[in-house]
């Protein structure tokens, strides 16, 4: 059960080589099964009707925490028609152990060859929400969570358009904390809150989270307001923030373009909400 007070928005739905080869073959196989995975969730939630084949933009960054711990996260973004998806990952190699190991910002960009960007508008968050135990394995609270914060007290992640002459320099971002430290680019701290609904990996086993409600490996967010961009359009620079302040930022390795099968006809789920109070 969610305990009472945590203003939770929360909704169900149904929804031999050697050991260097090995262990390049071992990532390739993430990366692909990553891939896989952002396929499968876009095949969910892209509209109803032909389209021939896309790619996905990849973003990826990894580097060290301000706690010393090695962090990693992906962002795959990705445009049908009017809808634009990105699956956001953490794909940290160790346990996340501290609240500044967690991803909880993405900012990125799209415009095209006029500088004109798109108006994005949010329509959907999800992602699978967990509570965090110290001394025992983390709980699974929800699967496909309403993870889409627009009001005082949601909590979750909030999306807002950037203003780019200001750092990260970036037109648009999601996330789930203030980012105080990045005005005018930071979030509504009355809509998102601390570390709750973070992006983490593993399980925790540091007191500094346990209890918390987090969301385990990725959050997907879909938005409208694309038709006429592509995925030429969307710009290889971007941040990561982790933490709270943030307490720091990853920032690009080259993005990756990794063209996918051509998916053939894409079928929009109805969505059915259920609050958990």
């Amino acid at each position: 059960m969610v305990r009472e007070g945590d203003h939770e928005r929360l909704s169900l739905r149904k929804c031999g080589g050697s050991l260097a080869a090995s262990n390049s073959n071992r990532v390739m196989g993430m990366f692909r099964r990553r891939l896989a995975t952002t396929v499968a969730i876009l095949l969910a939630s892209a509209a109803f009707r032909a389209e021939p084949a896309r790619a996905v933009v990849v973003h990826q960054a990894s580097g060290m925490s301000v706690s010393g711990v090695p962090v990693s996260c992906e962002a795959h973004l990705m445009i049908v028609g009017d809808v634009l998806t990105v699956v956001f990952y953490n794909t940290s190699p160790v346990h996340t152990q501290n609240p500044s190991d967690l991803c909880t910002s993405y900012y990125f960009d799209i415009y095209n060859g006029v500088n004109v960007r798109p108006v994005l508008v949010y329509q959907s968050a999800t992602g699978d929400v967990w509570r965090a135990h110290r001394f025992t394995t983390d709980t699974l609270e929800a699967m496909d969570a309403d993870l889409k914060a627009t009001e005082p007290f949601d909590r979750t992640w909030q999306f807002k358009d950037m203003d780019p002459a200001f750092t990260p320099f970036l037109g648009f971002g999601v996330g789930t904390v203030g980012n105080s430290d990045l005005k005018p680019n930071n979030f509504n701290g009355n809509i998102v809150d601390g570390m709750d609904y973070a992006l983490y990996s593993g399980d925790v086993t540091t007191a500094n989270m346990d209890g918390r409600l987090l969301v385990k490996d990725h959050i997907t967010f879909t938005f409208t307001g694309v038709m006429g961009f592509t995925e030429n359009d969307i710009r290889p620079n971007f941040a990561i923030g982790l933490g709270t302040g943030p307490d720091s930022f990853l920032v690009p390795e080259p993005a990756t373009l990794a063209p996918l099968l051509a998916f053939g006809l894409f079928a929009l789920p109805r969505q059915r909400r259920h609050r958990l109070r």
